[in-house]
């Protein structure tokens, strides 16, 4: 598991910690406003007990945005002032804070890689304001990638298409509405400006309605349609781009669900190679999951020794210390000996002592040229990679490379001779259109950096002579080889579609039917139903019984050897930490259940033994079976695209789906193995599970409120009588504070609730697990937030009436939603103010940096955790809240217009402060590439249909002073231009949605001659450094953009080939203010000039990143450290040196990391098995 990897865990926790926190608070300052806007004369009975009680409270959120029906303008204000007064505060408390605490608020001006780096602002309390503004939005693309672009983007898009509709339909309809309206006792309120107060006598006036209604049709499908091609020429523009077309997922496809005789790399060769080009790599993926247990369980007791060394060595400093103290009391020379043992206590901050380290990690973070002091980047020693011995053997040969697993022998694969050196000689004249020898080898040369390449350029993989069986299987590889012509192609061949076995039939695919056959994941063992669930935590998987020679020494186990340890100077036996292990192996540990053990010596046993076990499992990876799955590698991304839209097989389901665009670190790849029909399965019953949840989400939030109902609990449950004695602010702080918390963290399990089902469904990758998230969490928001508070029957209710009578629903919309409108001005704003102040503010990182992290951060790795993992932002919950916001005001823009003002107040707010936030806060792993943004517009959709259907309703149920039906001619023209939006959408995904994914074959010229001239700029830059010379700036990516949009404007139809180029950010410099705060120096030593984006590197050492990418993490993980700070006593020392004597297979380190005088861990630098090479972006 890479260094980069591991904190991920803990990521997630602080997420779903930051979301719970956030939630809390909202519903906190939602129910204070609440509490405002009730008068004192308002008085509530004591609810009788009964079962109609508590009906009532499961029953309390439907409808219950009817009960603001008719509220006076001082009401909500009033209901307002609370949350408005907490936004004024956390605003001036962020401006006061932000210079203070540049790791809050500034972070990505310099925990980030130099080129995403964002500028710090200049002194001053609001100059945070000017680059906020100032800042050109493309910018966002290079320092936040394509989802950050267009989420402001999408804001953007909102804000102006609120605006235009504002500025038509509040200046006609609210007039419209309010002179000679109802009013009386029958429409009060803000209700006196919206649909219901029209007069029966005027009901002409709703022609008015309907044709804005029309006009609100057009502009949203006119804008839907403008950002839609706007996006479509930017997604081009950045795949396309010769930096994107150098990273592996470019050119990479995965496929799945590949039938068993096909998983051979010989066979997907001859299936694949017909696409320009030729493959430059395949890794058929196998199934690690027995290992990768292992890597995990060996990582977590790791960290448990790591924890356990670390409080050893400060348990004997703190008893120094005191000891120290208590004889400087009664002896000046003890005084004096207490001082020199403070100034000693600084002696960690340099190199310590290691032991065990199998790796050849490059530590060093810079160099300096002395000549004349410019800096130059390092390349992470990838220079000697060839020479590593990287984990297991596995790589050990870049030229050779690994194709998942798979061993290569000699022979031949056709398309695969010859090569393009990406090197261009300065002497070539001006560029020209490339010739088709030019656009084969556009992607680089094919000998060098691939897996099925010897040293020498000659392909090594050779045509396998397969029987069809289960043996087949056992052996990947054939001593056969296939004959070559002399111009290095295949000899004559029947075609694979027609060949035959030994017995003269045409062979067929074992896994058309379901169930029928055995699996190839598993080609010794039949195919069980724990293997198609995946097992439940591996309990029911048959785990291989293997002897391993032994790990350790048996007699420098414990410390009864070598003298006394130096730790017994300080601390008896028991004072040791200890740990309970679990009853089973499969069970967690629990405190006071199971054997006490030390947690040192056990632990260092176990990690010594679990290193050589997986070292030694990492060195034969044919053991493992295969699974149905592989990454193919083409030399050109348009080969890759076309691959992944071509049919690949005959029968249906078969090697599909594919995927391109794969990031290696962001693979799922429990999900490598899954069958086409398991796929189905668990997709049915994910959906089946999402709308139960939907539905039954009201069962959990009862339970919510009933906790606020404690003289209801009291009089009903006896055993709770003792709450009613609790004093008044102990019962206040649980009916009040209470509830919206435990709300908060309800609301903040959901996320991870999707999540998993959408895991279990089978998504390929994280990014695609966010795409399938955005979906049910949109689901779940439209349904729970804006259609059960709207409608008064009751969710269960109207699915019933609407199973019954679908033409019911807009009759059921129409009396239900004008009523609630007062609600969702509230609503809107509170979202405004409580969602925007705490992502100012960051209150979920303040909490965790001054409370939870002094609690849980112990050792020097938590403390180098904590300091640069970055707040991240998870797009499928993300996108989803304010597409939510964006349909409830489409629905009501024309039933109550005064919706509008409040929908341009909120988006305004967010479009500032999440400007700010992606400059300067959040940081990004992992990119869709902008692909949330169009199914984003696509459920915006949604608001439209149903203000459609609702307005339908509302025409037709208009009665006249007659008690007539008087606006049936508008509801016949609503439901026309109903069915004109339902094609225009139709129309509009299928026009756009084959380029949403992948890129027309019309950009590949274009793009050859930018990677061309890109190659030759890099070149030139390599040389200039080489010679000690400034780097040349290359263009900016704003200057590029604006031009390709002013060519748009002006009709140029080639303006989407616009090379994206590569922006060069001054580099700023680290602010003295930062330096200050404990842990930034290491910080801003770890991205300080280094290669950390792939164009920094030579063609050579991007191969040898590219031929180890695609590799299982269990394969690729590497023996962890651990990493105990250094002390003056000499105990972290004595510990190294009694660990290295017990075990070499445990790498134990004090470098750079020690005991300050007040007893607490400090470090100076990153990990030692902290790899750089791991921020590169593949």
């Amino acid at each position: 598991m890479s260094a980069s990897s591991r904190p991920t865990a803990a990521r997630s926790s602080g997420d779903a910690l930051s979301s719970a926190i956030s939630t809390a608070l909202s519903s906190a300052v939602s129910s204070f406003s609440d509490v405002a806007s009730s008068t004192a004369s308002t008085t509530t009975s004591r609810p009788t007990p009964s079962v109609t009680s508590v009906n009532r409270i499961i029953n309390q959120n439907q409808g219950s945005a009817q009960s603001q029906s008719g509220v006076s303008l001082p009401t909500f204000l009033a209901s307002l002032s609370v949350a408005a007064t907490v936004f004024g505060v956390e605003v001036l408390l962020f401006v006061l804070l932000r210079k203070k605490m540049k790791r809050v608020y500034e972070p990505r001006t310099y925990l980030v890689p130099e080129k995403r780096r964002t500028p710090s602002p200049t002194a001053g309390f609001l100059n945070f304001f000017a680059p906020v503004f100032e800042t050109a939005t493309s910018d966002f693309i290079s320092k936040s990638g394509l989802d950050a672009y267009f989420f402001l983007r999408y804001l953007l898009m909102l804000l102006k298409i609120f605006i235009v509709i504002a500025l038509a339909i509040i200046p006609i309809l609210i007039p419209i509405n309010y002179i000679g309206g109802k009013g009386g006792r029958d429409v009060q309120g803000l209700d006196r400006l919206a649909w219901s107060n029209v007069a029966p006598k005027n009901t002409q006036r709703y022609w008015a309605h309907l044709f804005l209604a029309l006009m609100l049709i057009v502009v949203f499908c006119y804008m839907f349609y403008d950002e839609m091609r706007k996006y479509i020429r930017m997604r081009q523009a950045y795949l396309t781009s010769p930096q994107h077309r150098l990273r592996a997922s470019a050119t990479t496809v995965l496929v799945s669900a590949i039938p068993k005789s096909w998983l051979t790399i010989q066979r997907l060769l001859e299936l694949y190679d017909v696409f320009p080009g030729g493959i430059r790599n395949v890794w058929i993926n196998r199934d690690y999951d027995d290992l990768q247990e292992k890597v995990e369980e060996r990582d977590k007791l790791a960290r448990t020794l790591e924890k356990a060394e670390t409080e050893l060595i400060l348990m004997c400093k703190k008893k120094h210390m005191k000891e120290l103290a208590k004889a400087a009391k009664k002896d000046p020379q003890a005084a004096a000996d207490q001082e020199r043992s403070k100034q000693n206590a600084d002696l960690g901050a340099g190199p310590g002592i290691a032991s065990g380290n199998p790796h050849q990690i490059p530590q060093q973070l810079r160099e300096h040229n002395d000549a004349d002091g410019q800096r130059k980047k390092t390349t992470f020693g990838l220079e000697a990679m060839n020479t590593i011995p990287v984990v297991g053997g596995v790589v050990s040969n870049v030229g050779r490379g690994v194709r998942g697993g798979v061993s290569a022998v000699t022979g031949g694969v056709k398309k695969l001779a010859g090569g393009f050196d990406r090197h261009i000689s300065e002497s070539e004249g001006p560029t020209s259109r490339p010739t088709p020898s030019e656009r084969q080898d556009s992607g680089g040369s094919r000998k060098r950096g691939s897996t099925l390449m010897g040293p020498d350029g000659s392909p090594i993989v050779a045509e396998r002579n397969i029987n069809y069986d289960d043996a087949a299987l056992k052996a990947t590889t054939s001593a056969s080889s296939t004959v070559l012509s002399k111009d290095g192609g295949h000899m004559h061949k029947r075609p694979f579609w027609n060949r035959k076995n030994s017995d003269g039939n045409r062979y067929s695919e074992d896994d058309e039917v379901p169930l029928s056959h055995r699996t190839p994941t598993t080609p010794k063992n039949n195919h069980t139903f724990a293997d198609a669930i995946g097992g439940i935590g591996g309990i029911f998987k048959p785990k291989a019984k293997e002897d391993y020679p032994p790990a350790y020494d048996k007699a420098f186990d414990g410390d009864n050897w070598g003298g006394e340890p130096v730790w017994k100077k300080y601390i008896t036996e028991k004072q040791r930490p200890t740990m309970r292990l679990p009853l089973l192996s499969w069970l967690p540990s629990l405190p006071l259940i199971g054997k006490s053990v030390d947690t040192i010596y056990y632990c260092r046993r176990e990690v010594a033994r679990l290193n050589l076990e997986i070292e030694i499992d990492q060195e034969t990876p044919e053991r493992y079976p295969l699974m149905n799955s592989a990454f193919i590698q083409f030399n050109q991304q348009v080969a890759a695209h076309m691959a992944c839209q071509a049919l690949s097989h005959h029968v249906p389901q078969h090697m599909s789906p594919r995927h391109i665009e794969v990031s290696p670190n962001d693979v799922v790849w429990g999900n490598m193995k899954m069958q086409w029909w398991e796929r189905y399965i668990r997709s049915s019953l994910i959906t089946v599970a999402t709308g139960g949840l939907i539905i039954g989400w009201a069962f959990p939030v009862a339970f919510v409120g009933l906790i606020s109902q404690v003289n209801y609990l009291t009089d009903t449950f006896k055993w709770l009588a003792w709450l009613g004695r609790l004093p008044d602010f102990v019962l206040g702080l649980i009916s009040g504070v209470l509830p919206p918390l435990l709300l908060g963290i309800l609301m903040a399990l959901l996320p991870m609730i999707l999540r998993l089902f959408a895991r279990i469904q089978g998504c390929h990758t994280g990014m695609a697990i966010e795409q399938s998230v955005q979906g049910m969490y949109f689901a779940f928001l439209f349904i729970q937030v804006f259609l059960v508070v709207s409608i008064s029957s009751g969710i269960t209710t109207v699915v019933k009436d609407i199973s019954e009578q679908p033409f019911a629903a807009p009759e059921i919309l129409a009396r239900n939603l004008p009523k609630a409108s007062n609600f969702f001005f509230s609503y809107l704003l509170l979202q405004a103010f409580s969602v925007s102040g705490a992502a100012l503010l960051q209150i979920a990182t303040l909490a965790v940096k001054f409370i939870i992290a002094p609690l849980l951060d112990t050792t020097a790795r938590d403390k180098f955790t904590r300091a640069t993992s970055l707040v991240e932002i998870k797009w499928g919950t993300f996108f989803p809240v304010y597409t939510n916001l964006a349909c409830i005001g489409i629905v009501y823009s024309v039933i109550s217009p005064l919706i509008l003002l409040f929908n341009i107040i909120t988006f305004s707010l967010f479009w500032i402060v999440y400007r700010y936030n992606l400059l300067f806060v959040v940081n990004f792993r992992f990119d869709t590439g902008g692909l949330l943004f169009p199914r984003a517009i696509n459920q915006l959709f949604t608001g439209l249909y149903v203000m459609e259907a609702c307005l339908i309703g509302l025409f037709f149920l208009v009665r006249d002073s007659q008690n007539r039906v008087a606006c049936a001619p508008q509801g016949i023209v609503m439901i026309v231009a109903t069915a004109l939006t339902v094609m225009f959408h139709i129309t509009l995904n299928r026009a756009f949605g084959p380029l949403l994914t992948y890129l027309p074959i019309t950009l590949e010229d274009d793009a050859v001659i930018r990677d061309q001239e890109f190659a030759r700029e890099q070149d030139e830059r390599r040389r200039k450094n080489i010679l000690g010379r400034e780097e040349v700036p290359g263009e900016n990516l704003n200057d590029a953009l604006a031009r390709r949009e002013r060519a748009e404007e002006g009709g140029d139809s080639s303006s989407g080939g616009i090379e994206m180029k590569r922006i060069s950010n001054e580099k700023s410099a680290p602010d003295p203010e930062a330096g200050q705060h404990r842990g930034d120096p290491p910080a801003l030593a770890l991205f300080q000039d280094i290669a950390d984006d792939i164009e920094d590197l030579t063609p050579e050492e991007r191969d040898q990143l590219v031929a180890r990418a695609f590799q299982h993490p269990a394969i690729r993980a590497k023996r962890p450290v651990i990493w105990i700070p250094r002390d003056d006593l000499g105990v972290s020392d004595d510990e190294i040196r009694r660990t290295m004597k017990f075990s070499d297979k445990v790498w134990i380190s004090n470098e750079y990391a020690s005991v300050d005088r007040k007893g607490k861990v400090q470090y100076a630098r990153s990990p030692p098995d902290f790899d750089m090479r791991d921020l590169v972006e593949l």
